[in-house]
């Protein structure tokens, strides 16, 4: 029988920063790990993602006119 090589607890972890709607996610970068910001920009302040996560929110919350654009924008 098959035997996990990497536990489930690490495969579920998610350390993408999300505020309401705007997620920023999660990333390694030259061994260091941080956030990929809009722009392809990269930061390794959480303090830094979670505005840009906030921000992303209030984008999105003032563009969308109804609760369906999220499920039509994928």
């Amino acid at each position: 029988m098959a035997t996990a090589i990497i536990p489930k607890s690490e495969i579920r972890r998610n350390e993408n920063i999300r505020e309401g709607y705007g997620e920023v996610p999660a990333i390694w970068r030259d061994g260091v790990k941080g956030w990929g910001l809009p722009g392809g920009l990269f930061t390794s302040s959480e303090l830094v993602a979670h505005q840009y996560a906030k921000q992303l929110d209030k984008d999105i919350r003032r563009n969308m006119t109804h609760i369906n654009q999220l499920l039509s924008a994928a």
